[in-house]
């Protein structure tokens, strides 16, 4: 009876390893793995449940930096920076080693974001096609999400037909309120998903601050520019026609035309103060002239920090041609 109990448990545990053999492989992962310091706080800031820890951690995190993490994740396309990347060849996540302090919690949300990856990775098809609605759902409710439109539209030509796959991350590391039956699949994987999101807020403000700065200097350069182009091009003409008045003043007082004295002095005076307006409007072109000079100076500083940013993201720095300054 004994040998008979044994066969049929026998059975029963090859029945589950062949059902289970992605649990099997994680957990042999997971057991050969020794997470670093730094990857095992970004599992505890994420607030990563035991079974979000575990599928970061089958996926044997890796930070590195430059070359090495380019030539195993980077897109290599202009404006664009990859912090990270999950292959489902190896099921193995690879992080980008940020380490710009004003980006604080970034690394956090990429790696959970690669980590929602690993779960849909292990997802069966019927569990996919469960959430696939809950997902499109949100993306009707945010018409005006530019940002979501963009990296959804990102993602269409980088990675097509993996629209879901991504949905399923973004959303879940970067938007605080989503359905009822959504936070509950997320919560499998997060005690307090929302923290996520608030890192992702948080690290993303630094780029939305940084776009208005650029944004409202060059509205003001622009504005600027042209009041003085404008202004400069009444100066000339303006001290054209002057130009041509003076002359034939002189012509006219030469020949003795002018009735009295006083008409002559009258002619002058007007003549006078049209050349006094005249330098005016030349000594406020040459100060806005310096104004314009300080913003633009002020721009290419903005944009030499937008780069060092940029860089920290991964993003190569842009060709510095910069705003030349008025002369």
């Amino acid at each position: 009876m004994l040998v008979v109990v044994l066969n049929i448990a026998l059975i029963a545990a090859v029945g589950w390893l062949a059902t289970h053999r992605d649990r099997v492989s994680d957990q042999l992962a997971v057991w050969n793995f020794t997470p670093s310091t730094v990857i095992a706080e970004y599992a505890t800031r994420s607030t990563m449940t035991e079974e979000g820890r575990f599928l970061f951690y089958a996926s044997r995190p890796l930070i590195a930096t430059g070359g090495t993490f380019d030539n195993v994740c980077a897109a290599h396309q202009e404006g664009v920076g990859i912090l990270g990347c999950y292959l489902p060849v190896d099921r193995s996540i690879h992080l980008f080693d940020v380490t710009d302090d004003r980006l604080d919690g970034l690394e956090e949300v990429v790696a959970s974001h690669e980590t929602l990856h690993a779960v849909w990775d292990r997802m069966s098809d019927a569990e996919r096609a469960t959430l696939a609605p809950l997902l499109e759902a949100e993306v009707t409710k945010r018409p005006d999400d530019a940002t979501l439109a963009t990296t959804l539209a990102f993602y269409a030509k980088s990675e097509p037909g993996e629209r879901l796959n991504e949905l399923h991350s973004i959303l879940g590391t970067e938007y605080t309120e989503l359905s009822p039956a959504l936070e509950k699949h997320y919560a499998q994987y997060f005690v307090n998903r929302k923290a996520v999101a608030a890192l992702h807020e948080k690290s993303n403000a630094v780029f939305v601050a940084q776009a208005q700065q650029v944004t409202d200097l060059v509205a003001q350069i622009k504005t600027l520019a042209s009041g003085i182009d404008a202004d400069y091009a009444s100066y000339n003409s303006g001290y054209d026609q002057l130009g041509a008045d003076v002359k034939a003043f002189n012509a006219k007082a030469q020949s003795g035309a002018f009735g009295s004295p006083g008409d002559f002095d009258s002619a002058r005076d007007a003549l006078t103060a049209r050349q006094g307006r005249l330098d005016a409007l030349y000594r406020s072109i040459e100060s806005r002239h310096g104004q314009y000079n300080d913003l633009v100076a002020q721009l290419n500083a903005l944009n030499a920090k937008g780069d060092q940013l940029n860089q920290s993201i991964n993003i190569a720095p842009r060709d510095p041609n910069g705003v030349a300054p008025k002369s």
